[in-house]
């Protein structure tokens, strides 16, 4: 059974970046939700789920909180433009796996994505540079 890629809230012109990303790291499989809605995404049952949660209009560290207990198993990947080494610690203390930099390349979304599949824990090395 192939495992399910679930895309939340990514910029349509970054859709095929993402989907090229996860297809490259192992993860074919995907759907596409426009709306960071918590009950939709549990009932989808992701294994793996990108999500930019810099414009959601509640708090972001709730949200992902909400997202890890409905799913426990997922590896949750967040995409964000705020690169600084204290907001890469709270997105994983609120149960990202993943944290990566908007600006990433394919490439690179594919390592990280490896990266955090593999140990459960990647940092892109711009939040630790800042």
């Amino acid at each position: 059974m192939d495992r399910v890629t679930c895309l939340a809230g990514i910029a349509p012109d970054r859709i095929a970046l993402f989907a090229n990303a996860f297809k490259a790291a192992g993860f074919p499989s995907l759907a596409s939700v426009a709306r960071l809605d918590v009950a939709e995404l549990g009932a989808l049952k992701p294994d793996m789920l990108a999500c930019d949660v810099d414009d959601l209009a509640s708090d972001s560290l709730e949200f992902l909180r909400q997202v890890r207990f409905v799913l426990p198993d997922c590896i949750i990947i967040v995409s964000t433009d705020r690169l600084s080494r204290a907001w890469s610690v709270e997105c994983h203390c609120a149960g990202a796996n993943g944290v990566l930099a908007k600006e990433s390349t394919g490439a690179q979304l594919a390592s990280g994505v490896r990266g955090a599949a593999r140990s459960g824990c990647f940092t892109d090395p711009r939040f630790v540079a800042a």
